[in-house]
C-alpha cells in the first residue's frame, strides 16, 4: 500500500509540474460589448498586402486590437468552410449551415448584409431578410481588396461612439492544407484598447481561431452563448503590447512560425524517403551478403538505422535552433540525425559493457531513442509549436496541444525503451499512470482521445512486458479498468479548472451538459468523417496500414525461429494493440500508426540484422 501510494504521489507530482507552464488562468479582459457591431470581410489578403493598402488600415493597426486567425473547417482544404465555421462556432463543411444569423433573430438582434453570397455562409441559408433598419445590431459587409480602403472609410465615419468594427480575412490567397497561411483580425472601437487578441481555444497570444468569432460576436451583444459551440470568447491582452511596431513585428514572426514547417515540407519529405530507401537497400545488402559486400557493412548499416529512428526527435529540436537559410533546414536536420544517432550509438556500447541485457548495442541504441522520443513526445509540449508533426493550419488549438502523431510516438517510444533497456517496473508504474492523464490535462496536453490511447496501450504493454506468462484476457481486463480510471481521473482533473481552460473532455461534458447525448452523436459523427476523408484523400495511408499488417503477420513465424525476436515479442504485441486502439480512437489515427510504425520498423530491420550475423 505505502509502495502505490508513493507512485500516486509522484503521478499527481509530474502532472502538477507539468501544468506550470500554462497554470494561472487566461490574459487579458474580455472584448468590449457594443450596442452596434460592423463585421466587414475581406477574403484573399495577407498581412504584407493589407499594410499596404494604407489610411485608414494604418489607423485600425494602430489604435485597435489585432491577431492571426486560424482558419479553422473540417475539411482539409477549401474557402466556404471556413465562412462556416466562422457562423457556426464550431469546425464546419462548406455544404453545413451556420447558425449565426438564427440565433441573432431568436434573440431579437437584427443585421443586415452587404456584399456577395459568402455572406449568407456565414449567417445561415435559411430565412434570410435583409432588414431595413438603419441602425442594425449588426452589419455584415463584405468587400474585395481593391475596394477595401474606400469602404472601411465610409463605416469609420458612420460608427456610433457605443459600436465596434471588426476586419476579418477568412482565407489567405492560398486554401490548401501546404500553403494557406494565418490571417489578419482587427477589432477598433473607442472602447477597445490597444493589444494582441487570443483566445482559450489556441492559448497563445496574438492568435485565435475562426471557432472563436461566433462566440465572441454573440458576447458582444449580451446573447448566451449556445453549449453546441466549441469556440471561446477572444480576449484582448493590453499591458505589454502597447507599442505598435512591437505587435506588429511579433505578428509578423507568429506568422512565419507557423508557415515555416510547411515551407520546406518537400525536401523534408525527400530526405525522410532517402534515408528509408538507404536503411532498406543497405539492410537487404547486408542480409544476402552477410556482411561481406562492402567494408564495415554492418556498422553502416546499423548506424543509418539508429539513424533514422532519431528522425521525429530531430524534427522536435529543430525548429528550435536558428537557421540562416530555409534551403540549410534539410542539412541541418540531417545533422542533428547524424549526431544524435552516433551519441545513442556511444552510449549503448559502453551501457552494454556494464549491462546483462540480452538486446545487442544497436538495440541498446534503438531503446535509448525511442525512450527520449517518448519523453519529448509528451512532456516537450512546447516544441510541438510550429513543427512538422504539430503544426496544422486548419485547426488552431493544435499550436497548442499534443497532435496524434505525439500519440504515436509516445506510445511506441515507451514500450520499446521499456523493453529494450529493462527499465525498472516502478518507473514505468509511474509512467503509465501519468502519461494519460498528461496527454488528456486540458493544462497541458488537451488531446482525450490520445490519453484514452495510451490508457489502452501502456495497460497491454503492462501485461506483456511484467509478466512470464501474458494473457490476452487479463491484457483486456487492464485496458478496460485503465480506460475508465484514465476517464475517471480526467473528469477530476477538469473540474478543477475554470470553464475557459477546459479543452477536449471538459468542453464536451460542457455540451452534453446543454444538449444531452446530441452532443456525442454529433463528435462521433464528426470523428467518422474526418477519418473517411483522411483514407480517401490520402492514398498513402492504405500502403502505411498493409505495411503495418505485414509486420504483424511477419513477426509470429520470425519469434518461433529466433531467439531475439522472442524476445521482442512482446513489445511488438503491446506497439500494435495501442496503434490499433489510437486508430479508433483519434480522428485521424493513421497518424498514431505511422508514428508508432517509425520505431516498429527500426527495430524490427535492427533485429533482422543482428539475427543475420
Amino acid at each position: 500500500m505505502g509502495r502505490m501510494l508513493g507512485y500516486l504521489a509522484a503521478t499527481l507530482v509530474i502532472v502538477g509540474l507539468s501544468a506550470l507552464p500554462t497554470w494561472g488562468g487566461q490574459k487579458g479582459q474580455p472584448v468590449p460589448t457594443g450596442r452596434q457591431l460592423i463585421v466587414v470581410v475581406c477574403d484573399g489578403l495577407t498581412w504584407s498586402e493589407l499594410k499596404q493598402l494604407g489610411e485608414p488600415v494604418g489607423k485600425l493597426l494602430k489604435k485597435g486590437a489585432i491577431g492571426l486567425l486560424s482558419g479553422t473547417s473540417l475539411e482539409l482544404a477549401g474557402r466556404k468552410g471556413v465562412y462556416v465555421t466562422l457562423g457556426s462556432g464550431k469546425r464546419a463543411s462548406g455544404h453545413e449551415r451556420a447558425l449565426l444569423g438564427k440565433w441573432l433573430r431568436r434573440h431579437g438582434k437584427n443585421f443586415r448584409l452587404e456584399g456577395n453570397g459568402n455572406l449568407k455562409a456565414m449567417v445561415g441559408n435559411e430565412r434570410i431578410r435583409h432588414d431595413r433598419l438603419s441602425s442594425p445590431n449588426i452589419l455584415f459587409v463584405s468587400v474585395p481588396p481593391f475596394r477595401l480602403s474606400s469602404t472601411l472609410k465610409r463605416l469609420l465615419a458612420s460608427l456610433p461612439d457605443e459600436g465596434c468594427l471588426w476586419l476579418v480575412v477568412p482565407n489567405s490567397p492560398q486554401t490548401d492544407w501546404l500553403h494557406r497561411r494565418l490571417t489578419p483580425l482587427i477589432l477598433f472601437g473607442r472602447s477597445v484598447p490597444c493589444g494582441l487578441l487570443t483566445s482559450a481555444t489556441t492559448r497563445r497570444v496574438g492568435l485565435v481561431s475562426s471557432v472563436d468569432f461566433a462566440p465572441t460576436l454573440l458576447s458582444q451583444l449580451g446573447v448566451k452563448v449556445p453549449t453546441e459551440m466549441t469556440g471561446r470568447q477572444m480576449r484582448i491582452v493590453a499591458e505589454g503590447w502597447q507599442d505598435e511596431k512591437a505587435r506588429l513585428a511579433y505578428l509578423r514572426w507568429l506568422d512565419e512560425r507557423s508557415v515555416r514547417p510547411l515551407s520546406t515540407f518537400p525536401s523534408l519529405v525527400l530526405l525522410i524517403v532517402e534515408v528509408i530507401v538507404l536503411a532498406l537497400l543497405l539492410t537487404v545488402a547486408d542480409l544476402l551478403s552477410g556482411g561481406r559486400l562492402f567494408v564495415r557493412g554492418r556498422e553502416t548499416t546499423t548506424f543509418v538505422l539508429v539513424s533514422g529512428l532519431c528522425f521525429p526527435a530531430a524534427l522536435f529540436f529543430e525548429p528550435q535552433l536558428p537557421v540562416p537559410s530555409e534551403f540549410l533546414r534539410p542539412l541541418l536536420v540531417l545533422a542533428i540525425l547524424c549526431l544524435l544517432g552516433a551519441t545513442a550509438l556511444k552510449v549503448a556500447t559502453l551501457l552494454s559493457q556494464r549491462l546483462d541485457s540480452p538486446f545487442p548495442p544497436s538495440l541498446l541504441a534503438a531503446g535509448l531513442v525511442s525512450g527520449l522520443t517518448a519523453l519529448v513526445a509528451l512532456l516537450g509540449v512546447p516544441l510541438y509549436w510550429a513543427t512538422l508533426l504539430g503544426h496544422y493550419p486548419t485547426t488552431g488549438w493544435r499550436y497548442f496541444g499534443i497532435t496524434n502523431a505525439g500519440i504515436g510516438l509516445t506510445l511506441a517510444g515507451t514500450v520499446f525503451a521499456w523493453r529494450l533497456l529493462s527499465l525498472p517496473k516502478s518507473a514505468m508504474a509511474i509512467w503509465c499512470v501519468s502519461a494519460p492523464l498528461l496527454m488528456g490535462f486540458s493544462l497541458w496536453g488537451a488531446n482525450f482521445g490520445g490519453a484514452l490511447t495510451l490508457s489502452v496501450g501502456l495497460a497491454v504493454a503492462w501485461e506483456w512486458l511484467t509478466r512470464p506468462h501474458p494473457s490476452w484476457r487479463r491484457a483486456l481486463m487492464l485496458g478496460v479498468g485503465a480506460l475508465g480510471v484514465t476517464t475517471v481521473s480526467l473528469l477530476a482533473l477538469e473540474a478543477l479548472l475554470p470553464s475557459d481552460a477546459q479543452a477536449h473532455l471538459g468542453q464536451l461534458l460542457q455540451r452534453v451538459s446543454g444538449q444531452g447525448f446530441a452532443a456525442l452523436t454529433e463528435m462521433l459523427s464528426r470523428k467518422l468523417a474526418l477519418m473517411g476523408q483522411f483514407f480517401l484523400r490520402t492514398p498513402l495511408n492504405f500502403f502505411v496500414l498493409a505495411l503495418f499488417v505485414g509486420f504483424q503477420l511477419s513477426l509470429v513465424p520470425l519469434s518461433k525461429r529466433f531467439p531475439l525476436f522472442a524476445h521482442l515479442h512482446p513489445a511488438f504485441v503491446a506497439t500494435f494493440s495501442g496503434a490499433w486502439a489510437g486508430l479508433v480512437l483519434n480522428d485521424s489515427g493513421m497518424e498514431v500508426v505511422g508514428m508508432a510504425l517509425v520505431f516498429l520498423g527500426g527495430v524490427f530491420l535492427l533485429a533482422l540484422v543482428e539475427t543475420r550475423h
